[in-house]
């Protein structure tokens, strides 16, 4: 029989990498650099949602006009000239 000397075990079969240790002044660059980017990214998502919302809302309006306008005028018209 064998003993468990033989029988291999997970941990000595993978290969650990030493984790790198961030010194403080590392991670506040770190955390800068991501609210950096996140500010980014967050004004180009604005930026383009609002130029989506002023699209729809400029073909609402037109819509509305082309809609509402002749009977206004023609409303306006006939009190008027009576």
């Amino acid at each position: 029989m064998s003993s468990d000397d033989d029988i291999p075990i997970l941990r000595d079969a993978v290969v650990r990498r030493t984790s790198a240790r961030l010194s403080p002044a590392q991670i506040d660059a770190l955390c800068d650099s991501i609210n950096v980017s996140s500010r980014a990214l967050v004004d180009s998502l604005l930026a383009e949602g609002l130029r989506e919302c002023e699209a729809i809302l400029r073909a609402q309006i037109n819509d509305r006009l082309s809609d509402e306008l002749p009977a206004l005028i023609e409303r306006a018209m006939r009190d008027s000239l009576g």
